[in-house]
Order: structure tokens, then sequence, then C-alpha cells
């Protein structure tokens, strides 16, 4: 049953929503209208799912078929969906001999993400998420990177002047976000370019004229990162700092938060590894350090992983600008990718993907 619905209008930019519900772990019903009718996807915790009671399998079918996967016998072709032989298009494909099993559920998931990143060329969509739940027996396939969808399906878009609304104008500062799961999101060599260039706040004239990538390359990948929320930019006005949100920032309560999170991740650490931990979390800091805001000259690592600022800072925290506060949350986070990207390289990536899982658990990370 439908427990509730949001995000109903055609202004989302799709990728965004989806990567949202992706984000957020939402479990539930995609609808995108389209020519009076809609389409329907179903999600997983933010994973694009095949729920068998939404699958389309006779669009599946016509598929395969146009895209030359499978090349069925006239009479197989009218007969197929009228079987009363098997419970399913793919089990008469199997049976047939068509397609192997495991190939089977990889064009499933193709034809998905091919179907889902069809409705990126136009950004002007109506879409709508509705909360259902699905039972254990209907789930079909699941684990679609919704990122990874949006990575590709963006990347094959052409001619931006349609996705001009959703990108900074020219005089707008950039700023980079650092998310403990940026590793896993399938980022290219030319995307982490890009992401690279940001380590300082720099304004999208300064990248389109610096970038090796060429102005259009670079307006695509800022759109990308944007969607996966690896740039930060105001989109209210050209050259000016969302003042509304950055004003209303309580740095005291957020480096609290920050250091829950560094003293969880030391704790894990130390676990793993004993005392040797926090020279490791120490240096992966002083590494990050270098290429951080000056401001973080003052802040210094406790004996816990939690970070205390010297006395002068901490007095005039809350009374930073508004383009300082968003420095200083930006630092936090490369901080954190710093000490996760720490984890993967010592203990693994089973480790950093546990910690990541534990650290949303607690609710430590939103």
């Amino acid at each position: 049953m439908a427990t509730g619905s949001d995000k109903s209008e055609s202004f989302y930019f799709l990728p965004e929503m989806l990567f949202e519900l992706w984000e957020k772990h939402r479990t539930g019903l995609l609808q995108i209208s389209q020519n009076g009718g809609k389409k329907t996807f179903c999600l997983l915790k933010g994973e694009i799912s095949a729920i068998n009671k939404y699958f389309p399998e006779k669009e599946f079918f016509d598929w395969l078929i146009e895209t030359g996967k499978i090349q069925p016998p006239l009479r197989l072709n009218h007969n197929l969906l009228g079987s009363e032989k098997a419970s399913s298009v793919v089990a008469i494909l199997i049976e047939q001999g068509f397609i192997q099993p495991d190939e089977a559920f990889k064009m499933i998931a193709d034809f998905l993400e091919t179907k889902l990143s069809e409705f990126f060329v136009l950004p002007d969509w109506p879409a709508a998420f509705i909360e259902e739940n699905f039972a254990a027996e209907d789930i079909i396939l699941t684990g679609i990177s919704a990122p990874a969808i949006i990575l590709k399906g963006l990347k094959k878009i052409s001619g931006l002047e349609a996705y001009r609304r959703w990108l900074p104008s020219e005089n707008t500062l950039l700023f980079r976000q650092v998310p403990v799961y940026v590793s896993r999101l399938g980022l290219t060599q030319s995307d982490f370019y890009i992401w690279n260039l940001l380590q300082t706040p720099r304004t999208f004239s300064w990248l389109l004229e610096n970038s090796w990538l060429g102005p259009e390359e670079t307006r695509k990948t800022v759109l990308i990162l944007a969607c996966l929320r690896l740039l930060d930019f105001n989109r209210q006005g050209p050259g000016q700092i969302d003042g509304s949100q950055a004003e209303g920032l309580d740095l005291e309560r957020s480096l609290a938060q920050f250091n829950e999170k560094a003293n969880f991740i030391y704790r894990y650490v130390a676990k793993q590894l004993g005392p040797v931990a926090f020279n490791l979390l120490e240096k992966s800091y002083r590494e990050v350090q270098d290429y951080l805001d000056p401001i973080f000259l003052n802040l210094e690592i406790k004996p816990d992983g939690s970070f205390e600022p010297r006395a002068m800072l901490r007095i005039s925290l809350n009374s930073l600008e508004p383009v300082q506060k968003k420095i200083f949350l930006r630092g936090f986070d490369e901080i954190l990718a710093a000490e996760m990207l720490l984890v993967k390289k010592t203990l693994g990536n089973q480790h950093e993907e546990n910690l990541i899982k534990l650290l949303a658990r607690s609710g430590e990370i939103t």
C-alpha cells in the first residue's frame, strides 16, 4: 500500500530527485508522467529494482528485439505473452534457450537503466515518489546503482541549453563537497579532475577558463557533480552566496556533530589497529590540512580523534561571514573523507563499507 508521496513538481530535476532517493535509502515507486501516462520505476532502499507486479514484461520483450539482444522466430513473437506454461517472459526466453539465466538478469538491469536515463534528456518531466514496501517474493532484482545511472545518463546528453537553470551563473562561487560515500559513486577520471580543481572554492568562470576539458564538457561535469551532491552553489543569483542558509548555520553545533563522527571513526580504527590508529588519523589530517583554508591551521586533533579550535577561533566561530562558514563546513567534510580514505587503504573496502553503515545506523551521517 502506498503510504505517502512527495516531490511532484516539474521544476525538480529528475537526476537530482533520483540521487536524493538513493541518499535517503527510500523504498517505493518513482512515477514519471509522460504524454498523459505514467512510467513507474521501483526503488528498494534507494537502489533501482525490478519488482514483479510493476515490471513491464511486454515493453522489456520489445526492447530485447529492438536492440537485437534476441532474435526469436515469428511464432514465438506472437505467442510469447499468451503462454500459460511459464511464469514470465524471461522464464520462456530461458526455457527456449534464447538467453542464459545470469544474462537475463543483466538484461533486466540494462533495460531499467536505459529506460530511466531516457528521462534525463529533457529535464522537465513531472515526477512523484510514492512510498511502498515490497514483499520478498515479488523482488526480481535489486542493487542497480542510482548514482551509476545518473553518471552514465548525463554523460550521454548533448546540447546543454535546456539545462541552464540547473547550472551556476559564471560569477557563482562553487564549493566542493566531500561526503564519506564519495568512493562509492563511480566517478571517472574526468569527474575527479574537475572535482579536485575545486579544493579551494572557485567561481564558475574561473573553472571554465582553466579546465582542460573545455567549456562544454566542464559544464556537463559540473551538472553531474551537482546532481551527486559533490558541488554546492547558490542558484538564486549570480555571484551571491546563499546567505539565508549560511547565516543561520550554528558552527558550534556543526563542530559538535563533526566531532561525533571523527571520534566514532577513531574508535573504529583503534579497535582494528590499536594505539597506532591515532598517529595514522593525525597523518591523514595533516596531509589534507595543506590544501584547506588557512582557518584550519587553528584546528588541532585531540587524543580521542576529535578536533578542538584554538581559543581565538572558538570565540569567533558563529561570527564568521557566510562564505567562511561554508568553507569551514567544507573543511569538515574534507577531513572526514580523508579519514575514510585511510580506512579504505589500511583496512580495505569492506571495513570502509561497514564503517559507513555503522555511522548511518547511529544517525551520525545524514
